[in-house]
């Protein structure tokens, strides 16, 4: 028995137990246990083994055991959910082994997500002596210094799954928030989103509000906070601070950057008053890449009448500092997007590089074999056809993919000025007989007419390739399609959506899709839009030559629409 390994002690035990022979499988555990010390499954066959002989405080001692054992494995926790579950139908009094369990769990070197899940689960089997309190907001002192007494214990996280079962109402609600609060400061994101939603029920004040936009921004899921504004559109208008700093991280975060302006705008109206307000502005107009309104913001703050007395040198130094900063985020936003630039060029250049690589190859390697065969006479004329055609398919191949590669590496652009929807216009003429062959219409909705200085070919380009997309996208979905581009203007940029009703493009590559040489076309033809990945590439970069900005837009359902933003005076 000395050489047994794991599995033939698992194996042995399963047939001792098969065969009715408790107690032989007993001694097998414990001799397994003895000889694998540091294997935890094996006090858990122990923990079943003494259950099921009705050995309950043998069997509660393996279970504790084993958890002692779990390290950072949550799935193991399972398991001990899954043995209480049957240990308190057995067991009249589990207090003093819960005791036990909580003693474990306060051990300052089990995992602190062990404990959580482990406190999950013994919560329903544990009574708390002072969930009465937080029925009353009468009781709110009690409460927060009950909170203040085991926040360090782990009797703190079975506490919040047993508020989080008491009934929630007006009667409170102020013990709800703290206890919120309690959940946040401890890491606890998921229980306090789940709490926080049951106070909106009943009280809806711009701290509850809030704070369900800070717990999913933390969390890093908005889904509640979404419903949340479905259900009441009016927050979008609210004017507290609380929220409209929270309603900037939700828009952002959603690429709904004209609500996110409008919040901003409303934080510098109820802040005009406030340093602290100005100065979180003044971060966020930094922080999105604002800086003319940041410099607006910066100077409003050093106009306000100081708090306290300070001295002309000492505001001449803010002011100088100030400017400082502001020069070198200027300069640190330029070398990024100098960085970025490179980057991409770099991994251009790495796909461009493989791309040719393959034909080149296969060039060389249909010569060489043939020369073999020309020393060997052993070719035919028609394997010497079959060469050249393999010749020729090869250098179309490369000739396809340079020209596909032209529109961003030509440096002989033709300067003019062009008239905007009459050229996106004329390029769905070129293509009209194949959207009319794939049953496709199109529409061209412009609030505005604007023209454009610079190279119409390249721009022409853009919406050969976005058209070409739509087209693939379409027929992959099925049923007739559409196209619909938009056309308007703000205070500083003309914006252009593009959308089709197509199989649309999946969350997870909404952010590679500009990537050079990304694609999830099976098809490399010309007819279907190509296939190298480089479409949306030259796309992107042809925008950023007219000094604007392409994104996917994330919030679309119906296919996939394209936002292009262009600054005005450009040229």
């Amino acid at each position: 028995m000395e050489n047994m390994a794991k599995y033939e002690y698992s194996k042995k035990i399963s047939v001792y137990r098969s065969c009715g022979k408790i107690n032989e499988s007993i001694s097998m555990a414990l001799d397994a246990i003895e000889k694998y010390p540091e294997e935890n499954i094996f006090e858990k066959i122990l923990g079943d083994l003494y259950l099921q002989n009705h050995n309950y405080e043998a069997a509660g001692n393996a279970y504790l055991e084993f958890l002692k054992k779990i390290g950072d494995n949550l799935q193991y926790v399972r398991h001990f959910a899954q043995f209480i579950q049957r240990y308190s139908k057995l067991v009249p009094d589990l207090k003093r082994y819960m005791i036990q369990v909580e003693e474990y769990l306060d051990h300052e070197a089990v995992n602190e997500k062990v404990v959580m899940f482990v406190c999950e689960v013994v919560s329903q089997y544990v009574e708390e002596p002072a969930i009465h309190l937080f029925h009353d907001d009468r009781n709110f002192r009690r409460a927060v210094k009950y909170i203040r007494e085991i926040e360090k214990s782990c009797r703190i996280y079975i506490l919040y799954f047993k508020v989080l079962s008491i009934r929630h109402s007006w009667k409170n609600k102020r013990i709800d928030k703290y206890v919120v609060s309690s959940m946040e400061k401890k890491g606890r994101f998921k229980e306090a989103l789940k709490l926080i939603v049951e106070v909106l029920k009943y009280d809806q004040d711009q701290v509850a509000v809030g704070t369900l936009f800070r717990v999913c921004r933390k969390l890093g899921d908005y889904t509640e906070a979404k419903r949340y504004i479905d259900a009441h559109p009016e927050i979008e208008e609210k004017e507290q601070f609380n929220i409209l700093y929270e309603l900037v991280f939700y828009y952002s975060k959603t690429n709904n950057e004209r609500q996110r302006n409008i919040s901003l705008e409303r934080i510098e109206v109820c802040g005009r008053q406030s340093k602290p307000i100005l100065r979180t502005l003044y971060n966020f107009y930094l922080q999105f890449g604002m800086l003319d309104k940041a410099v607006m913001v910066n100077t409003k703050i050093t106009q306000m009448q100081p708090s306290q007395k300070y001295n002309e040198d000492r505001k001449q130094q803010e002011d100088d500092a100030a400017k400082a900063m502001l020069i070198t985020i200027q300069e640190l936003f330029a070398e990024l997007e100098h960085s970025r630039k490179l980057i991409s060029m770099s991994e251009l250049l790495k796909g461009f590089s493989h791309e040719l690589g393959q034909p080149i190859t296969n060039i060389r390697y249909n010569v060489q074999l043939f020369q073999m065969k020309i020393e060997r006479r052993m070719y035919t004329e028609k394997e010497l056809n079959d060469l050249l055609e393999n010749i020729l398919s090869q250098t179309y191949r490369i000739k396809k993919l340079l020209t596909r590669f032209s529109p961003i590496t030509s440096g002989k652009d033709h300067m003019a000025d062009f008239h905007v929807v009459n050229e996106i216009k004329e390029v769905f003429q070129e293509f009209s007989s194949r959207l009319s062959k794939e049953h496709i219409t199109w529409s061209i909705k412009a609030d505005t007419e604007f023209y454009l200085s610079g190279d119409n070919v390249k721009f022409d380009q853009i919406f050969y390739n976005l058209i070409g997309n739509s087209i693939y996208a379409i027929k992959e979905k099925g049923g007739d399609g559409c196209i619909l581009v938009r056309i308007w203007e703000k205070e500083k940029e003309f914006i252009i959506t593009f959308e089709d009703n197509g199989i649309g493009i999946e969350p997870e590559y909404r952010g590679k899709v500009f990537e050079p040489f990304f694609t999830t076309k099976e098809c490399s033809s010309d007819e279907d839009g190509g296939g190298e990945g480089l479409g949306l590439y030259i796309v992107w970069n042809i925008v950023r030559m007219f000094d604007g900005n392409i994104i996917v837009d994330k919030e679309y359902r119906n296919g996939a629409r394209f936002i292009i933003k262009i600054k005005k005076g450009v040229g």
